[in-house]
């Protein structure tokens, strides 16, 4: 048996607590017993047997079971055919709705993996992560991804690009980059399209321009700073994308209908602040 054990402290969503790889001996036993975590375990070869809640299930290469915290379980290997497994043990305040989403619940907690799902390689290697800086974000990077891996079902459609994608795509660079001074030109790059289309797109969705969408988040996200009552216009505007601050102060009331010093002392009577 090969394991590691962590620290995730900071972690409270999703925190891994130990990873192992064990090639089982014929008749290999463990339990009856409970843990105070839960336990995925994936089959790299072999076979082997899980008992949880009055029944049990034969496991194979593929197959997949989860141990969960406080119930009483066991599991031994087949005596010709001895299983290899991987598991990571692993709590957190998302782990109940992860492993449900991953198809597991404490009725079934047994599941094959499909031929076209690619989460054996996942659970490859992990020794490998024993000497690493920081192991503990890796370990939990994996295993997100291999429930994310699970999530997806069986029968779903490939993914396929359409007009709701660009808009999507231009969004999201949009929120990531309103600090920066991009304009329509990047934007319709960054997705592939004319500028011409990126804005009729636009209007179809969203009944406004991308220039108008920008200015929209660029304002909104002004108003929480001034609020905050901590930065100055200028500062604001360059945190913004405005490296003018008087364009900025402009656009600034024509979207809102106050200035940003206006707006700043409306928001201080508001809350009563100093």
């Amino acid at each position: 048996m090969e394991f590691i054990y962590t620290e995730s402290i900071g972690l409270t969503d999703l925190a891994v607590l130990e990873v192992g790889t064990q090639v089982c001996l014929p008749d290999m036993t463990f339990g009856p017993s409970v843990r105070d975590m839960y336990v995925l375990h994936y089959v790299h070869s072999g076979y082997g047997t899980y008992a949880s809640g009055g029944q049990s299930e034969l496991i194979g290469p593929g197959g997949m079971f989860l141990i969960v915290p406080d119930t009483v379980h066991s599991y031994w290997a087949d005596p010709t055919q001895p299983w290899h497994y991987s598991w990571f043990g692993f709590a957190g305040t998302m782990a109940p709705r992860l492993t449900e989403q991953a198809g597991f619940t404490a009725p079934a907690p047994v599941r094959m993996t499909p031929p076209s799902c690619t989460v054996e390689p996942l659970f490859q290697n992990l020794m490998s992560l024993r000497e690493v800086t920081a192991k503990e974000l890796f370990l939990t990077a994996l295993l997100y991804q291999i429930f994310g891996t699970l999530a997806i079902p069986d029968d779903a459609p490939p993914l396929r690009t359409d007009v709701g994608h660009h808009v999507r795509n231009a969004v999201s660079f949009m929120n990531a980059r309103y600090t920066e001074s991009i304009g329509l030109d990047e934007i319709a790059k960054h997705v592939g399209l004319d500028t011409k289309y990126l804005c009729r797109l636009f209007q179809q969705r969203l009944s406004m321009s991308p220039y108008r969408y920008l200015t929209d988040i660029r304002m909104r996200k002004a108003c929480r700073l001034l609020r905050w009552q901590l930065l100055g216009i200028a500062e604001i505007s360059r945190s913004v994308g405005y490296q003018d601050p008087l364009l900025f102060s402009r656009m600034f009331k024509r979207t809102i209908g106050l200035s940003p010093t206006a707006y700043r002392e409306k928001a201080k009577l508001e809350t009563g602040s100093e």
